[in-house]
């Protein structure tokens, strides 16, 4: 598969710390401080700590019924989607709030979902849509648990995106996680599996 691009942050962790079913561990790559998290918590605050001149890093936690959501919540064609303002993405998500509380679907926050329709684009989105609301695709997941960008600061726009599977040491990629990291890669979004080291 081609190299996708690295993430430019330490995938280290420590302070390991079980809690409930989940695992938590320090925020600070250098074990400073006593935030802990869960691991996809861990990278998107890590990543959002970067320093590059001009730029700002952001990024949001992605459900795994992602593409559904948004089918639900913007009922329209791919165009008219990806084409919509924050204020309409914003005012939609409020309308459609109860709609997908029903359905146990969730979105990221308005200005996020505006960055990725934005990184996305329509083709793509069409692409995803209608792969995860296929029949047969009911019940797969595999969405990739962080979408990650930067905010050039003198365009205003999303660059540098990445889609980030989230693994501890020795967690496995699951089918599902293997095929929907494929079928983004095929569509040319950069997405990767990013694993984490544990030590002392």
């Amino acid at each position: 598969m081609t190299e996708q691009p690295a993430l430019r942050i330490s995938n280290v962790v420590y302070g390991r710390q079980i809690v409930g079913n989940r695992v938590k561990y320090l925020v600070d790559p250098r074990r400073g401080g006593v935030e802990k998290a869960v691991p996809e918590t861990v990278v998107l605050k890590r990543w959002r700590r970067r320093h590059l001149n001009g730029y700002i890093f952001s990024g949001t936690r992605l459900s795994s019924t992602l593409w559904r959501a948004i089918h639900l919540a913007f009922p329209w064609d791919a165009k008219t989607i990806s084409g919509l303002g924050l204020n309409e993405i914003q005012q939609t998500i409020e309308r459609t709030r109860a709609a997908l509380g029903e359905h146990h679907f969730r979105l990221p926050s308005a200005k996020a979902l505006h960055e990725l329709l934005f990184v996305v684009g329509p083709g793509r989105l069409a692409s995803l849509i209608s792969r995860h609301t296929a029949p047969g695709h009911i019940g797969h997941f595999g969405t990739p648990d962080l979408f990650l960008y930067a905010i050039n600061q003198a365009t205003g726009m999303p660059c540098m995106p990445r889609f980030v599977e989230v693994k501890r040491p020795g967690e496995k990629v699951s089918d599902d996680q293997q095929a929907e990291i494929k079928f983004l890669r095929d569509l040319g979004l950069p997405t990767k599996v990013f694993r984490l080291i544990e030590r002392a």
